[in-house]
């Protein structure tokens, strides 16, 4: 029994730490409920999901949109389960799977988004008419033609006007000479008959080869993981000027997995999305090379400790006790990097965002793990909690017998 109870011990222990949950009204569930709240509804199929300590990155292939369109084909969705983290009722996605998904903005000129709902604004493409009939019965701009009530939006952009011009290079960034780079630097010239703002959206992603998939079909396709991503905007004239993507170097550290890297980049301006643009093959870099960096290349606020600051005050501000930051994410917002914090404080995890000198913005973590999780701790899922329930009863019985 000793053995059972340090294993029960553990459980409750794990179950508490790494799990939590929302709280939604009884009519989340329904679909007219989920359309009016929808800032876009969209059909898509996952291509890619990118788990980090406390949220989920889903790289959804866009078949077509239901409320509101944008001229997107690739748009990201960010979930709030992780590594570390595991949120009861958020949406759970598997590469190649289709779905209908009711969406918030987040950042819709960079494409990036949340679910309405959690996991019940997830739906399978079977249930297409029933939201396309509650999408006809709300207040909303239909993006349906009159009369077609099953028909999907189309789109077409104009080819795309920014010409490339190789060759494309890579090289590492040390930004305060300590021998390690804080930035993956690609770089080409590029310009364009059509003057404007044009937005590159960049992907650094590695192949993981050919991957069988379970099932009948017995099909097989190419597995790739996600390294980092990255967005620069430039303005783009007849002159030929250069053009880079910075990829932070924390991101490649965390996924300890060595170059050579392969960049695939995107291109939109204003008005539309242009799609996929051109590839490039990086240097054989090593993970170990790089770190995260302690000054942005870009961004309203640019040094980490500068940011921190910020961080004390609004806490101050709003009375939170708050320690040590234990985890820092850098992130885009508009084309540029913005910091994330999580400090530790008296009971939860205490987050905040830092969009400008007056402009911070705090969440309290309720229900995460405080700090990152050791290495080699998994977060538990329910999964999870029911195989150690399982293996607590196997050792009783053993133990009794």
């Amino acid at each position: 029994m000793k053995h059972a109870s340090t294993l029960l011990a553990l459980l409750l222990i794990f179950a508490s730490a790494t799990t939590t949950a929302a709280v939604l009204v009884e009519e989340a569930g329904e679909i007219p409920y989920q359309v009016s709240r929808a800032d876009r509804i969209v059909a898509g199929t996952v291509t890619d999901v990118q788990a980090f300590y406390n949220h989920t990155i889903v790289t959804i292939e866009v078949d077509c949109w239901l409320k509101n369109p944008l001229p997107a084909k690739v748009i990201t969705v960010r979930t709030e389960c992780g590594t570390g983290v595991w949120t009861e009722d958020a949406a759970s996605f598997a590469p190649n799977e289709t779905a209908i998904l009711m969406l918030e903005d987040v950042d819709a000129s960079e494409n990036r988004f949340r679910i309405v709902c959690g996991e019940v604004g997830k739906h399978p493409p079977s249930e297409r008419s029933a939201i396309l009939k509650a999408i006809s019965l709300s207040d909303s701009d239909l993006p349906l033609r009159s009369g077609d009530s099953d028909d999907e939006v189309v789109r077409n952009p104009p080819p795309n006007p920014v010409e490339f011009i190789l060759p494309t290079t890579d090289r590492g960034l040390d930004m305060d000479g300590d021998g390690l780079f804080d930035y993956l630097i690609v770089e080409l010239a590029a310009c364009t008959s059509e003057p404007g703002m044009y937005y590159l959206h960049g992907e650094l992603y590695v192949p993981l080869g050919m991957l069988e998939e379970n099932g009948e079909t017995g099909m097989t396709g190419i597995g790739f993981q996600i390294i980092e991503l990255a967005t620069a905007a430039v303005y783009l004239n007849e002159s030929t000027q250069s053009v880079s993507i910075n990829f932070e170097g924390g991101s490649i550290h965390n996924n300890e997995i060595n170059g050579p890297y392969e960049v695939k980049v995107n291109v939109n301006n204003e008005t539309w999305g242009f799609g996929h643009a051109f590839d490039h093959t990086t240097g054989d870099y090593e993970f170990a090379q790089f770190e995260q960096p302690a000054l942005l290349l870009s961004g309203p606020v640019r040094s980490k400790g500068d940011a921190i600051g910020l961080a004390r005050e609004k806490a101050q501000e709003l009375g939170i006790a708050v320690r040590a930051v234990n985890y820092t994410e850098i992130r885009i917002e508009r084309a540029r990097e913005i910091w994330s914090l999580d400090f530790e404080g008296e009971e939860f995890d205490e987050r905040f965002v830092i969009h400008g000198e007056d402009d911070v913005e705090h969440q309290t973590l309720n229900g995460t793990m405080k700090g990152i999780p050791a290495k080699g701790v998994p977060a538990i899922n329910a999964a999870g909690v029911i195989a150690i329930v399982a293996l607590v009863c196997a050792l009783c019985s053993r133990k009794w017998k």
